[in-house]
């Protein structure tokens, strides 16, 4: 509270309207301060282009006026700036002790954030209190229902054993009936099957015969195979008639089996019992889902209320406390709605003093270029024929532009080479610039007039320069200083090393960059022409062997082609493909741990990243352990020294 009293008085002594009106003023007249310095620089360019057209006679006249042109824009100057400096000081001295106002307003948002929450929780507690209302007469009526069910719960037991024991005589006269089918139908089956494989014996002997006699007899043989595919067809239809008739008595007996016994045990009354058990489930079920909802609900809500009395206990006080302090915030933003207008004539003063003009981007062309596509009616000879010489020209081409890469990554090299070496001669050069200037500066503390007589040898490396040797015009003048003189030299060069070896830096990181990018390109390169290898060996194979100019285009591919098909056939090597297989079929007899090892050990060796991190680790634990065992080894000692005098024998 006292963070807002103390902000409200501030913020009333600047009187922020009376120092907006101020503002307005002193910026129109830094304005017009403005206008008038260009306009005093506009003359004074005048005044100066004029007099350097005057003859040199005329000059000296004409300096006066020059010179006190200059001397009243100097005052212009000063006394504007001196206004601008006056008014920045003026707005700094109200402003420097005033508090941000952007908390104080955040406060207050979250303040009245706080006071509809704790409207909502009123509301949500009153809701609260008629639901546990709700409850209790839901209590009431969960009571009744208990007493219902222990009344069902009595009556059902004694019709559940009774019907227990007529399902257990209906259970087993049942599987008692379905065995004996089974048993049935398993015999009928076992004697169709010796039927038809006597039968299959019979056509494979007469199919016999009936091959034997094809020659003389082709027609009459059809003839008795058809017939013998007929009789088969009729076999099998009355088997499957056979196995349908079996089935349906099957059914037929358990349906009368089922009606025995309903009739046997009466079945209206296992209906009703059944009815019963449902309802009584379903009433135990209801039962046990209300009564456990009811103790959640009860005890969820007992929580809550606590809850929500305390709260609301907070938030009333909190409310009250902080009520008048939301009406005067609210009373201070309404003075400060304007806050966005003076942000806008803000931006509009800074646009003012600082504006500058953007760079004009000039756009980029995007020309589109129309092709046309003929397709030409060809043999088959003559598009291979095609297709393979295209193929040559790109491997051609790609041939020529590996080699181009390849003289260009030698030259880089070289150029790297060369930028070492030019480095390390200038690195040895600015440490004998240096030591050079150690001496010199050495030799001048020493002795000044010795140095005037004659040159120090540690100044042989430097003759070019003139250290520390004043003209024979200031002879007679104060004692000479030649280390002030020596000193921006020196320093100069060394910044203009330092510069150049930055330089060089930068340009050699680039040529490593080039290299690892001219490399990569090689790379593929070479897969490309694999793959183009490839297909070229596809279209040999449609060659036509008659065609001499197919065997000078073979020839020639062949000639330049030697090294990507050893590449080829190298990779189409089984016993590589055989090992590869070998070791996934090792790999999957393996066991999942074993498995999982090896993926990790993969993953791990495969990447530069992952094998650095993975000895890091190791040695960080190794010494972990190492450390760990020291300081056991120093706390045991400790614990384990006694001193002398406390030992009697």
């Amino acid at each position: 509270m006292s963070d807002f009293t103390q902000a409200l008085s501030v913020w009333k002594d600047i009187d922020l309207s009376e120092l907006q009106k101020s503002l307005d003023t002193q910026g129109l007249e830094i304005v017009d301060n403005q206008k008038e310095s260009v306009v005093g620089r506009k003359s004074l360019a005048d005044k100066t282009k004029d007099f350097k057209k005057l003859p040199e006679e005329e000059k000296p006249e004409a300096f006066k006026g020059l010179l006190k042109a200059y001397q009243n824009e100097i005052d212009a100057l000063t006394k504007r700036c001196k206004s601008s400096d006056n008014a920045f000081l003026g707005v700094y001295k109200l402003l420097a002790e005033a508090p941000d106002p952007y908390p104080l307003l955040n406060s207050v948002v979250d303040m009245m954030v706080k006071v509809s929450d704790a409207e909502e929780r009123q509301a949500e507690l009153k809701n609260l209190r008629e639901e546990n209302a709700e409850l209790k007469r839901q209590v009431t009526d969960l009571a009744d229902a208990k007493k219902k069910a222990d009344t069902l719960e009595e009556k059902m037991d004694t019709m559940i054993q009774s019907r227990i024991s007529q399902k257990e005589a209906e259970l087993n006269a049942t599987y008692d009936e379905k065995l004996k089918n089974y048993e049935d139908r398993e015999q009928d089956l076992q004697r169709q099957l010796d039927l038809t494989r006597s039968q299959l014996k019979d056509l494979r002997a007469s199919h016999d015969t009936s091959q034997a006699k094809l020659l003389d007899h082709s027609q009459r043989q059809d003839q008795e195979v058809d017939a013998k595919l007929a009789e088969m067809d009729l076999i099998s239809a009355d088997l499957e008639r056979a196995n349908s008739r079996v089935a349906a008595v099957e059914r037929r007996n358990e349906i009368l089996r089922a009606e025995i016994e309903n009739l046997r045990t009466g079945s209206d009354s296992v209906q009703r019992t059944q009815a019963l058990e449902a309802q009584l489930a379903e009433s135990d079920a209801e039962a046990q889902r209300l009564r456990l909802a009811f103790e959640e609900l009860k005890k969820s809500t007992s929580e809550t209320i606590v809850a929500a009395e305390k709260k609301i206990a907070e938030l009333e006080k909190e409310g009250r406390i902080k009520g008048t302090e939301t009406d005067n915030l609210k009373n201070r933003l309404k003075q400060y709605a304007d806050y966005d207008e003076i942000k806008r004539e803000l931006g509009i003063m800074k646009f003012v003093e600082f504006g500058q003009d953007d760079d004009d981007e000039a756009p980029m062309p995007d020309p589109n270029a129309d092709k046309a596509n003929l397709q030409q009616g060809q043999t088959l000879e003559g598009l291979l024929m095609a297709k393979n010489r295209k193929l040559l020209e790109e491997l051609t081409k790609i041939r020529v532009a590996h080699s181009e890469l390849e003289l260009s990554l030698q030259a880089v090299s070289e150029e790297v080479i060369h930028t070492r070496t030019e480095l390390e001669k200038q690195t040895s050069l600015n440490e004998r610039l240096e030591n050079d200037l150690l001496q010199i500066n050495q030799r001048a503390s020493n002795g000044p007039v010795e140095k005037e007589e004659t040159i120090p040898s540690g100044q042989e490396g430097l003759s070019g320069l003139n250290l520390g040797r004043k003209s024979t015009n200031l002879e007679h003048s104060a004692t000479p200083q030649p280390d002030n003189s020596i000193l921006p030299i020196v320093t100069s060069q060394r910044d203009r090393f330092r510069q150049r070896n930055a330089e060089l830096e930068e340009e050699l990181r680039k040529q490593f960059e080039s290299i690892t990018e001219l490399r990569n390109e090689i790379k593929t390169l070479q897969s490309d022409n694999m793959k183009l290898y490839e297909k070229v060996r596809y279209m040999q194979s449609y060659r036509d062997e008659g065609s001499a100019s197919w065997s000078s285009v073979t020839a020639q591919a062949n000639t330049d082609l030697g090294k990507y098909r050893t590449m080829y056939e190298d990779s189409l090597n089984p016993f590589q493909a055989f090992r590869g297989q070998e070791a996934a079929r090792a790999a999957q007899d393996l066991n999942v741990i074993e498995r999982t090892v090896l993926v990790i050990t993969r993953q791990v060796l495969g990447n530069r990243r992952a094998r650095t991190a993975f000895i890091v680790y190791a040695f960080f634990l190794h010494g972990l352990v190492l450390y760990t065992t020291y300081e056991c080894a120093g706390s045991s000692q400790k614990s384990v020294h006694v001193p002398s005098g406390s030992v009697h024998i």
